[in-house]
This record gives C-alpha cells, structure tokens and sequence, in this order.
C-alpha cells in the first residue's frame, strides 16, 4: 500500500515483474537468442575442431570436445564452402578436360552443379544426423542433437581442400583422393558414434550388438553413397 505523497516510480513494482519474466522469453525457441550459444565459437576452436576431424582419434575424442560447448558455427561454413568449392571446381574440371564436338561445339558452365551440391551437403548435414538421432532415441542410446548435427558438419571438413585438388586432370587421382577422404571422414564419424554406443550397449550382449552394428553399419553405407555422388557428378570429367 503506497503511504501518503508517495508516487509510484516508473520501472518499479509492475515493470519489475515483467522484467524478470522477459529473459524467459526471449530464449524461447523461436526467438534468435535461444540459438546464440551454438554459434557462440571462436576461430580457434572452430580450427581445433576441424584439425580433429582430420586426425581421428578412438574413444569418442570429438564428443569429448565438443560437450561443454557444441556448435553450428563451423558445420554452417564448412557445408556452405565445400558446396560452393564443389561447384566451382566441378565447373573447372569439366572446363579443362572439354573437347570440342559437333555436337557441343562450345563449353558452357552447368549452373546445375551449385543446386544438386546444395542439395546433398545440405541434406547429408542436417536430414541424416536427425534420422540417425530419432534412431539412437529409439533405441535407448539418445545423444543431443546438435551434438550428431555438429559432428556430422565437421566430417565433411576433408572434402574442401580434396574439392579443390580434383580440378588436376587424373582421373584415377580423383579416385584415390576420394577415398583417402572417405577413409578419414569415416573413421572420425564411425570411431565417435562406436565409443557412445559402446557406453550405451555393453558388450557381450547379442541384442545390443545388433543395434550397434545395424547403426553404425547404416552410417557407413549413406557415407559411401555420399562418396559415390561426389566422384558421379562433381567429378567424373576424365
């Protein structure tokens, strides 16, 4: 009760109680605040995390590092560079080892390239890790989904300088360029997923073992779909 000459100032009493819902608020999910922590990185740790991803270590190592703090940041740039990179080098590749026919007397640049890139980084970044984390729910090994989103952005890490050295005209060197990629993305994505799942399933259980083998045995196959989609449309120039 407000004694006699006593004015309610602005910014106390029903202003207050406001207040102190609004930070509530404006991290909701629908409000950008709600996602400034998983851009919230700077270049170092997002070149650490690359630096991991090409030099996989056993037990789980990029899960470890990216606890406290996973991040989009990197997964974003990496998946937006190395389309672009596709694009433009698959262009190139095609551009040096054109010959002119009758039929395509003249060489043109296939804007194509940019679109089918986007749509099957940007697929293999965002749709896959969300099947394989309602996968893990499903059986009982659930993982955070930014943390499946964050590792399966920085797997496609190797592929950007790879990208680029497949403009040389070779194509066995194409070959040999994809599958040492292939190789150490691999080994970075399958070695994280074995050493969570290990936790969740303990060994010698047949039940367990087969949901083990039947998620990562899954990973492995879209991964070398995805192989077989960059070396058929990006680089098949011979």
């Amino acid at each position: 009760m407000l004694k006699p000459g006593q004015v309610l100032q602005p910014g106390v009493g029903f202003e207050d109680s406001s207040a102190s819902s609004r930070p509530a608020a404006a991290s909701g999910f629908w409000s950008i605040k709600y996602y400034q922590p998983l851009f919230d990185v700077d270049t170092l740790q997002v070149l650490n995390r690359i630096k991991g991803s090409l030099l996989p270590r056993p037990k789980g190592a990029f899960f470890e590092l990216v606890a406290a703090n996973p991040d989009l940041y990197g997964p974003f740039w990496i998946s937006t560079t190395l389309i672009f990179a596709m694009a433009m080098t698959g262009n190139l590749a095609s551009y040096i080892s054109f010959v002119a026919t009758p039929q395509h007397p003249k060489w043109t640049y296939n804007f194509n390239q940019l679109t089918l890139a986007g749509s099957v980084v940007y697929s293999y970044v965002t749709l896959l890790p969300l099947l394989f984390w309602m996968l893990l729910r499903y059986y009982e090994a659930s993982k955070k989904l930014v943390d499946v989103l964050c590792i399966y952005g920085y797997t496609l890490s190797v592929f950007v300088p790879i990208s680029i050295l497949c403009v040389i005209p070779s194509n066995l060197l194409r070959w040999l360029l994809i599958l040492v990629g292939g190789g150490i993305s691999a080994v970075f994505l399958l070695s994280n997923f074995h050493a969570h799942l290990a936790d969740c399933f303990p060994y010698g259980e047949g039940d367990a073992k087969r949901k083990m083998y039947l998620l990562l045995g899954s990973m492995g196959l879209f991964h070398i779909v995805l192989l077989v989609i960059f070396k058929i449309y990006f680089f098949h120039f011979s």
